[in-house]
């Protein structure tokens, strides 16, 4: 469901979705972790170079550069942090009969109503806002390469709710209908790959499903298929509900924040910044490590005549000199062998990690520096993801549950006209315990440490202790445990 890469075509797409591709994609590149942003090159680590570029020289140069980077998994690390803590595992959920079956297979494909609400916000935490749409006709069934999708309404298909990620919403347009501003038209990517099993070959596939009203306001969807052959439209297919034509788009938003009436954000969701600030440390780390490598000692000789080069060779057969632990050179009286040593004060680098990793966590995000911040700057941070958190599970069961209506509408439980009204028979409760954090064990033990090494004073490990949902007394029997492993390299006088 999820895409990093744009759309292929370009005349057809919102203006919004091309300027905002390049950065939505950073995000997901950032999400894949270390070898997908490698993988990108110059796109997330320019050539240190802005001179020469192409001579073997500075390949070399920039495959060492690159190799010597470190792009923390901080971005993952907050996104799965995030979803922990909200447990969506134990969200309550009760449906109408009819459509019971929506708990354990939601789209059709086997996914439990539990997994798509988490899938949903994962992908809202990292892209602000994901799209719902609820299916009668089996619209995402249909072959890639197929432009019509009427002919599945004999095969009486159960009704679904499909997901499109931020990505996946190439063009849209809202319009002013019966005094509303509501969504008219939406095209959603679909993106797959065709195998043929006699050959072995996998071929990249891309579609485009059409939901709109047409100019009566009735909803109809359509496939466009872009292949070697240009565009390709089917014929509209149109929905009806007890045989009258439905009059709006059975499209839901999840978001991060409540939405503006007639519009999707153009604004990027809550990991983006954590993966701006994890980018620009990747790209000072790669000059960090090059600079560490300018400074390795050089070991050099002097005092060389002409015929030492001679006597050279003849004492050891042969004209070069080895270097390393094992080597063995012997030289003419008059050479001189030294080690050259550059001296460099690295102070800022270091200043800047430790700046960088206290800015992502106070930006929200989750790093493996648990002493990096004061018991305050922690609560501020810890109180910033849960207002977050309490949004998107809100906005969540909002949206769910109005998809979930859509679906009860298709298999008759209600007419189209009582979708809203009709909430409140269906239960889905996110749970909010996420409000009081409470650190991991391992957090716990990381601090315990830093106290007995002298790094965080007494009065400051309580403060994070109980900042991070613990009491003293429950952490004794945690000391005790380290101590029975042995004692600790540097203070060790308890708390």
């Amino acid at each position: 469901m999820a895409t990093t890469e744009a759309a292929t075509i370009s005349e057809e797409v919102h203006p919004d979705y091309t300027v905002g591709i390049n950065e939505l994609t950073k995000v997901r590149d950032c999400l894949e972790g270390s070898p997908e942003i490698k993988r990108k090159g110059y796109r997330y680590l320019p050539h240190p170079s802005q001179i020469d570029t192409e001579s073997n020289e500075q390949k070399l140069r920039y495959k060492e550069y690159i190799a010597g980077a470190e792009f923390e998994p901080y971005p993952e690390q907050t996104r799965r942090t995030l979803l922990g803590k909200m447990r969506i595992g134990n969200t309550t959920v009760e449906l109408p009969d009819r459509i019971s079956y929506l708990e354990q297979n939601v789209d059709g494909d086997g996914m439990s109503l539990k997994g798509a609400v988490e899938f949903a916000a994962s992908n809202v935490l990292s892209m602000k806002w994901h799209v719902l749409v609820a299916d009668y006709q089996g619209l995402s069934d249909v072959d890639l390469n197929a432009i019509s999708i009427a002919d599945l309404e004999a095969q009486n298909p159960r009704s679904s709710i499909k997901q499109y990620t931020r990505e996946n919403v190439v063009n849209w347009h809202f319009d002013r209908i019966n005094g509303a501003m509501q969504l008219r038209f939406i095209m959603l990517l679909e993106r797959g790959t065709e195998f043929n099993q006699d050959s072995f070959m996998h071929q990249n596939v891309e579609s485009f499903l059409v939901l709109a009203l047409d100019e009566n306001g009735d909803y109809y969807q359509q496939k466009i298929v872009y292949g070697t052959d240009g565009k390709q439209e089917g014929e509209r297919s149109y929905v009806t509900v007890n045989g009258s034509p439905l009059k709006w788009l059975p499209v839901s938003i999840v978001a991060d924040e409540e939405m503006s009436h007639g519009i999707f954000s153009r604004g990027m969701g809550f990991l983006h910044p954590i993966c701006d600030a994890t980018l620009h440390r990747y790209r000072v780390s790669a000059v960090y490590k090059e600079t560490q490598r300018s400074l390795v000692p050089t070991k050099f000789t002097k005092g060389w005549k002409t015929i030492d080069k001679d006597i050279f060779k003849e004492i050891n057969g042969r004209d070069y000199q080895v270097t390393g632990g094992y080597g063995v050179n012997n030289y003419p009286n008059s050479v001189e062998v030294g080690v050259l040593s550059a001296e460099a004060n690295m102070d800022d680098f270091h200043w800047y990690f430790t700046e960088s990793d206290k800015r992502i966590r106070m930006l929200g995000g989750t790093s493996d520096k648990a002493g990096a911040m004061t018991a305050t700057e922690a609560e501020i941070a810890a109180a910033d993801q849960n207002a977050l958190l309490e949004t998107v599970a809100d906005n969540s069961e909002n949206s769910w549950k109005r998809a979930i209506s859509y679906c009860a509408m298709f298999e008759g439980v209600w007419q189209p006209e009582a979708v809203e009204s009709s909430l409140d028979q269906i239960t889905l409760d996110l749970p909010r315990d996420f409000a009081s954090p409470r650190l991991t064990t391992d957090e716990v033990r990381t601090l315990i440490e830093l106290k007995m090494n002298g790094d965080i004073s007494q009065p400051e490990l309580h403060r994070q202790l109980e900042n991070g949902g613990w009491l003293i007394s429950d952490v004794d029997s945690m000391m005790q445990e380290m101590e029975n492993q042995g004692p600790l390299i540097g203070n060790n006088d308890g708390l």
